[in-house]
């Protein structure tokens, strides 16, 4: 419930401080005394874009400041979850400063203007001219009947699970794009891995290829030179073995007779031994070394194959074709598992399929049962509304595929007159039965929803006399169940109200201002003789109006 609104330096506002209170409540006024102004300021609060031209005084910051009783709301798991302070009031307030930057504070809070939207469509109903022309619209008409068929929990499991089934939708379908693409794909990874399969490469095998590449392309020189070894080491006439024997014989007999010599005469001991060993070896891989013109080709084609490939995945190096072959492979083993991917997809999806048809289904039979009782109730209201022979129909008809409401679709068609089959609402119906129509829906869904503050604005237009009478004891049937406030030109209407505000200009100098206040008894009198008599006040007038408050 509206409790306080402040609205400083705002269009003609200099500055306006209201208490509102439960019931009903009126605003009147003369034509472009501000009551629009007010609808402006309020908007500010519940999350609309801001103006700098809407600054009164462009040297000052504009602030508008709602205060609200929010403790039957239930809104304390959104505060939580937009990290709020929450209390039994809301403090909703924007400032525009004057180079038209808005900051937005709830329980002075900073917060985002997307975060102050949200929380004003739970806090207040503005219902204008514009806002009538909704009744068109085909997700308004679905949450009228989902109201009165209290399908909201029904509803929410369904959008829950309607959420998940358009994500497993899009994953399938995603794997499905993907699965194509791979399976062109399948083929030619296929050859691959077969050509490196074949090719039966193994860690360091390599290596060991070039070196015997190298062995063979160099056979001549290396038999050359292990020959040579082998004479000058031990085979030739004057070789290094024989000359060591030599002369490790003379320093061992001269260490007999000098002690000093001992040592060297040991190392040079041990320098023959390695020497021997040497010769051995060269003598050993000389006879062992020969050229096998067959093992060369072998080792050219092997490294030239190795090659190929390397130069075919443009690799930086023949080793890398090790770890490409697992990659080809896990390509490979992928594009087989997508097929049970898919298939556990398809199977998840239709769980959810099965579920939303049935939660689709409880949506439809509640929402159709509901539909008959609203256009019994709206048709006896617009009755009562000065509309006779008003006719509500309601057409349903199933969409082929789910939206987040279900499978229905609901449409509204509405004659005023005598004899004319229902149409669209909008092709058939003017302003003010629009207008009415509305309220006749609003009145019953007051009994069926928490709604929040409601708004109206001028929803009188178009009426008069006892029919205006009529719609003030409907507005005020709403609001023994929550605050409505109406901003009216009918003295009918403004006579209903439990508070009755009145706007007005006044002049200050060259400048005008828009104030507001709150009528005494006294001046209500005197307000409603002027709605019913104009300027020139009567005292039929006053006593005519005084029969209005009356009643």
């Amino acid at each position: 419930m509206l409790k306080h609104l402040s609205i400083q330096n705002f269009a003609l506002i200099d500055q306006i401080e209201i208490e509102f209170d439960s019931g009903l409540s009126v605003i009147t006024g003369e034509t472009g005394a501000g009551k629009s102004i007010l609808l402006g300021a309020l908007a500010l609060i519940l999350g609309n874009r801001a103006d700098h031209d809407s600054l009164k005084d462009k040297t000052r910051k504009c602030i508008v400041e709602g205060v609200f009783d929010i403790s039957s709301y239930g809104l304390k798991a959104f505060f939580e979850q937009e990290e709020l302070d929450y209390g039994v009031k809301a403090i909703l307030r924007r400032e525009i400063n004057p180079q038209g930057k808005s900051r937005n504070f709830i329980n002075d809070t900073p917060t985002t203007l997307e975060v102050m939207k949200v929380l004003g469509d739970q806090l207040i109903d503005i219902h204008s001219q514009h806002q009538s022309l909704k009744i068109n619209d085909s997700v308004f008409q679905l949450e009228v009947l989902d109201s009165l068929a209290k399908n909201g929990g029904t509803l929410n499991k369904f959008q829950l699970s309607y959420s998940k089934y358009k994500e497993l939708s899009q994953s399938l379908e995603q794997l499905m794009q993907e699965a194509e693409a791979s399976k062109k794909q399948e083929e030619y990874l296929d050859f691959q891995f077969k050509e490196l399969e074949r090719l039966s490469l193994n860690e360091n095998e390599i290596e060991g290829l070039e070196e015997e590449q190298e062995r063979f392309a160099n056979s001549e020189e290396i038999i050359g030179n292990l020959n040579q070894l082998m004479n000058g080491l031990s085979q030739g006439e004057a070789n290094v073995v024989d000359s060591l024997t030599q002369l490790k014989q003379l320093l061992s007999q001269t260490s007999n007779y000098d002690s000093s010599l001992k040592e060297s005469s040991d190392r040079l001991n041990s320098l023959y031994i390695d020497l021997q060993d040497i010769a051995a070896t060269i003598e050993s891989k000389a006879e062992g070394f020969q050229y096998d013109p067959e093992r060369h080709q072998l080792v050219e084609e092997r490294l030239g194959e190795i090659h190929r490939l390397q130069l075919k995945h443009q690799l930086a190096t023949a080793e890398e074709l090790l770890p490409l072959k697992i990659a080809i492979e896990n390509q490979l083993v992928a594009i087989s598992n997508v097929d049970q991917q898919i298939a556990s997809l398809k199977k998840e999806q239709e769980s959810y399929r099965i579920e939303l048809n049935e939660l689709a289904s409880q949506l439809s039979v509640k929402r159709i049962e509901a539909s008959k009782m609203l256009i019994d109730e709206v048709q006896k209201t617009a009755q009562e509304l000065g509309m006779p022979y008003a006719q509500l129909e309601v057409n349903h008809s199933q969409r082929e595929s789910f939206n987040q409401f279900g499978l229905d679709n609901f449409d509204f068609l509405f004659s005023a007159n005598k004899g004319m089959k229902p149409q669209q609402i909008s092709k058939t119906a003017s302003g003010g039965e629009i207008s009415r129509l509305m309220l006749a829906i609003k009145r019953l869904l007051a009994e069926y929803k928490q709604l929040p503050t409601i708004l109206f604005d001028e929803i009188d237009t178009g009426v008069s006399g006892e029919l205006a009478n009529q719609m003030g004891i409907i507005l005020n049937e709403i609001a023994t169940q929550r605050q409505v406030i109406s901003i009216t030109h009918l003295p009918q209407l403004a006579a209903k109200g439990k508070s009755h505000f009145y706007v007005y200009k006044q002049e200050e100098g060259e400048r005008s201002t828009s104030q507001m206040k709150l009528l005494t008894k006294e001046e209500r009198v005197e307000e409603i003789a002027k709605m019913l008599s104009g300027s020139k006040l009567s005292e039929a007038a006053r006593i005519n109006a005084k029969e209005l408050l009356s009643q």
